[in-house]
């Protein structure tokens, strides 16, 4: 399988679409009961929204992650494209707490440490302390340089943020 993040991306822009027509509509449901209709639409679409993407998030597990090279892929993906949508959050702590155990590859280590300096400089979200939990076991000299680099930005979030990370850092 060549990868799944365009799929990642489609799923992300269709949940994001799906909870902004959920957004749009609450405004307007009391107004009428064709306004009303549109509202509860629109929830009942964003509930009803299954993709592939929810079916290889249900199959994830530690097994899986550590026997299916396809599962493995999908995971990698989906922590590099790092989408954000609603309850993403939580399955990308679930999804970096299953590979703690594991053994991975240098290119695997890479993307954590991409997407944990991408946050770094974009903003953290709740799965942050699950990606820098991993920092012992993915750290490199260099990405430690980057890190103490950040740390003395004079953007005092991102500042915040490498400082944070930096805590992770076997020394």
């Amino acid at each position: 399988m060549s990868g799944f993040k365009s799929q990642i991306a489609r799923h992300r822009d269709a949940l994001n679409e799906l909870q902004t027509r959920i957004h749009s509509t609450f405004k307007e449901r009391d107004r009428s009961d064709a306004k009303k209709r549109a509202w509860q639409d629109a929830c009942s679409d964003f509930h009803r929204f299954h993709s592939e993407i929810d079916t290889f998030l249900e199959d994830v597990t530690v097994t899986t992650v550590s026997e299916d090279k396809q599962i493995r892929q999908f995971v990698f993906d989906f922590l590099s494209v790092d989408p954000i949508y609603f309850r993403s959050g939580y399955e990308k702590e679930r999804l970096l707490k299953l590979l703690k155990p594991l053994d991975l590859t240098d290119a695997e280590k890479a993307v954590l440490r991409q997407t944990i300096q991408r946050r770094i400089r974009s903003g953290a979200l709740r799965e942050f302390r699950r990606f820098c939990q991993l920092i012992p076991k993915i750290q490199t000299s260099e990405f430690v340089v980057e890190l103490q680099a950040a740390a003395k930005s004079t953007d005092p979030q991102v500042q915040r943020r490498a400082v944070f990370a930096l805590k992770y850092v076997n020394h």
